[in-house]
């Protein structure tokens, strides 16, 4: 399907320096609006949340190229989705001095999405598939993450990085210990392999989100929404490697109501995992894409 694709480009500061014509057809914003201004402003007048404009400038100011769909509600227009992808450009010395934004509508995509029946909503059960009933105890994610990334000598990682993101002050959560426990190192081990010999990062998050609402990474430069789980807040842990991604078929299996059942390896590691936080009452979301690697998010709601 071709696309009408709005083009701006900006200096280091976020001001927009040129945008094509076709900027205020995709957008609904007129050039006036845009050209010799911080796109930050246009955001924010938008309604785009702070943390999602955040992502994006650090992305920009580190040179690392970030995706993102943006919601947005032009003056006397009605609402849409655009797809923004941002690159960062740089002067004769390697010095970020510019950035790229190209801008789609996927509004049409939306309103399938949203057509298409949902997924049944988790519930936890007092009996997990093929598991031993669940014995829950309240646990601070953080802290549990922080023990297991202690024994990183057990992870096999002599080239691996940990970058920890791991804020006190989460609301505590009702988990297995041991089942969730075995699980996650089980994931990062798969993290861990993804990289093999050759340097990389495992960044380790924690953090609230909501359901319904935008998922964004502190690392992974591609952001997502939190669907098909009940209304409400979830604590979660997320794994990012910067490895060779799983592949995008089992992706999307790992996404649809039933996961794959002849899965082996890691992608059955990560099936297992998905069933798991169902029976926490939770979700499991996988991306992963060539150049940034694979990101889990595990959901635990609280």
């Amino acid at each position: 399907m071709k696309r009408e694709k709005a083009v701006a480009v900006g200096n280091r500061a976020g001001v927009v320096e040129w945008a094509n014509a076709a900027w205020s057809r995709v957008t609904g914003y007129a050039l006036e609006d845009a050209i010799a201004k911080p796109i930050a402003d246009l955001l924010e007048a938008a309604g785009i949340e702070g943390d999602v404009i955040g992502f994006v400038r650090q992305r920009f100011e580190r040179g690392e190229p970030c995706e993102i769909e943006l919601p947005l509600h032009p003056p006397g227009g009605e609402r849409r989705w655009i797809h923004v992808s941002v690159e960062s450009l740089r002067d004769r010395y390697g010095d970020v001095s510019h950035f790229a934004a190209i801008a789609w509508d996927v509004t049409a995509e939306r309103r399938r999405a949203a057509e298409t029946p949902a997924l049944s909503p988790a519930k936890p059960s007092p009996t997990p598939r093929n598991a031993a009933p669940l014995q829950l105890s309240t646990t601070d994610l953080s802290a549990f993450v922080r023990a297991l990334v202690n024994e990183r000598e057990s992870l096999g990682a002599p080239r691996t990085a940990f970058d920890l993101g791991l804020p006190d002050g989460l609301p505590w959560v009702g988990v297995d210990p041991d089942l969730v426990g075995g699980a996650l190192a089980g994931l990062v081990r798969d993290a861990v392999a993804a990289i093999g010999d050759e340097w990389g990062t495992v960044s380790l998050n924690t953090g609230v989100a909501q359901s319904e609402a935008v998922f964004v990474s502190p690392t992974y430069p591609r952001n997502c929404l939190v669907r098909g789980l009940p209304e409400g807040h979830y604590v979660y842990i997320e794994v990012h490697d910067t490895g060779l991604p799983v592949d995008g078929t089992a992706v999307a299996a790992l996404s649809g109501i039933e996961p794959p059942a002849s899965a082996t390896g890691r992608v059955a590691r990560l099936a297992n995992a998905r069933l798991l936080l169902q029976d926490h009452g939770g979700e499991l979301r996988v991306d992963a894409d060539a150049g940034f690697g694979t990101r889990v998010i595990l959901l635990f709601p609280c």
